[in-house]
């Protein structure tokens, strides 16, 4: 019999498997598709890692971020594993034709839902023997899907083109309803899908909220925090112009090395950047939501929202990147009266209007001058035989969903204490936690978070100078 604490050690050295591994991969091993809801930094990776190193086939994970696979390949890399590749847009035509018709020699394939989504690719993995089927942050079915990347509801049908090869479904955060919902997707059913949740629970991050008056006190309170708190931290803004001002400002303001990091850099830029934070030569990075899934930096000490997340499943996922190392770790949402009015915008944004709609369902309209996601969106609802009415109908309908969580959110926000309790109670996980982590919101101990000197507490907020102020004493403008 198979001993997988031996394989373990023979292949990746490790003497130990962290909670749940063994267990899902003894259910792989037994021909049963899995759902894995495991913590960030909980090693979902090892889980395909070893099934590639257990048995023949390719391994196909599907990944939602071009950063996120370039990682992944690289960490494989590292421990010496060299059948691996990733089928993406920064291959040519020709390299991409390479990769295709050597796909037998590979072990380990990242791809896009996209990329597999082409006929020429699924052609050529029909004739492959394939190992299992990995979807990689696979709550983004049910977030990223139904709004904005289309490709992602048509992975239930991919599956059944390649002969519902054995699904493995990886991610850190879900409800009991989204976990359902997944398994629902691929007709997959109990007992004979295994399904493994640990609690979302992570002690040592202490959770605080904090409200502002407005912008003004906000971006002063978050250049203190950044120059008190001990790094390396993020800080999560909602758009790209944003966190290329914010930046900048922190530069100048703090002294420390403050990078943006965002879609709009180009991919050498993107993973350059990520390169620095993991060497510690970056000390803050301004990002948007993308930045950090998959990252396997275990020392970040601290996450801090100045714009709030889409929900509270995403604001669970960001700041759950803090303290990977267990050590204390801070998760701090900082509010303004209005914030939610920006991820409200967002919402309207990426849901087409009836008009919209009416405008790309007829074929011979010009739709130049609507979002390529909206046309794409909508296309693939009419390709699945729905009218115009009930693709309106559903926009409708998702558009109430995503009000409702971003509610969720800011009920959090407006929480005297409890906010443990209250992610908990969301998420239906009854993990027991001990009364001091269930403290009250405020104070937060900020001596044990400090970079060499006594933190600026919020009574002392009034006496501290605006980013602003900072910049007009720095180049002696009146």
């Amino acid at each position: 019999m198979l001993n997988l604490q031996t394989e373990l050690k023979a292949y990746l050295g490790y003497t130990r498997f962290r909670p749940g591994q063994e267990e899902i991969l003894n259910a792989l091993l037994q021909q049963r598709s899995a759902l894995a809801i495991l913590p960030t930094g909980g090693g979902k990776s090892l889980l395909y890692q070893m099934m590639g190193h257990l048995r023949p086939g390719l391994v196909i994970i599907i990944s939602p971020l071009l950063s996120l696979m370039q990682d992944q390949v690289a960490r494989l890399n590292y421990t010496g594993e060299k059948q691996v590749v990733a089928l993406n847009s920064t291959l040519d035509r020709k390299e991409r034709q390479q990769v295709l018709q050597q796909l037998h020699t590979f072990k380990f394939l990242f791809i896009s839902p996209e990329m597999l989504a082409d006929d020429q690719v699924q052609t050529q993995l029909q004739n492959i023997n394939i190992n299992l089927l990995v979807i990689d942050e696979a709550h983004t079915m049910l977030s990223w899907g139904p709004d904005f990347r289309p490709e992602y509801l048509r992975l239930p049908q991919l599956h059944e083109k390649l002969q519902r090869p054995q699904l493995l479904l990886l991610t850190a955060t879900a409800t009991p309803a989204m976990s359902q919902q997944m398994l629902d997707l691929f007709r997959l059913k109990r007992p004979d899908t295994f399904v493994y949740q640990t609690s979302i629970d992570r002690a040592n991050i202490f959770l605080n909220t904090e409200k502002l008056s407005n912008e003004t006190e906000k971006e002063g309170r978050l250049t203190q925090l950044v120059e008190r708190l001990k790094g390396p931290g993020i800080v999560y803004v909602s758009s790209r112009k944003l966190a290329n001002s914010m930046a900048r400002r922190l530069t100048v303001a703090t002294g420390l090395r403050v990078v943006a990091y965002h879609a709009g850099l180009d991919y050498y830029t993107r993973y350059r950047i990520q390169r620095q934070f993991m060497l510690d030569q970056i000390d803050v990075i301004i990002a948007t939501s993308a930045f950090g899934m998959g990252l396997n930096k275990s020392d970040i000490r601290y996450v801090i929202h100045y714009q709030l997340s889409s929900d509270l499943t995403n604001y669970l996922q960001e700041f759950g990147r803090a303290g990977r190392d267990d050590q204390p770790a801070l998760a701090i949402l900082l509010y303004a009266p209005g914030d939610e009015l920006l991820q409200s915008y967002f919402i309207d944004l990426t849901l087409p209007e009836p008009a919209t709609v009416a405008l790309i369902s007829k074929k011979s309209s010009n739709t130049e001058s609507i979002n390529e996601n909206q046309v794409n969106l909508v296309k693939y609802y009419l390709e699945q035989g729905q009218t115009v009415t009930q693709i309106n109908q559903q926009f409708e309908k998702r558009r109430q969903q995503r009000l409702l969580a971003l509610n969720q959110l800011v009920k959090y926000i407006n929480l005297e204490q409890g906010l443990r309790r209250y992610i908990l109670e969301a998420f239906q996980d009854e993990s027991e936690f001990k009364v001091d982590q269930e403290a009250a919101n405020q104070p937060v101990d900020w001596q044990k978070f400090a970079r060499q000197k006594p933190i600026v507490t919020e009574s002392d907020f009034d006496q501290m100078q605006p980013w602003s102020d900072k910049l007009r004493q720095l180049f002696n403008i009146k």
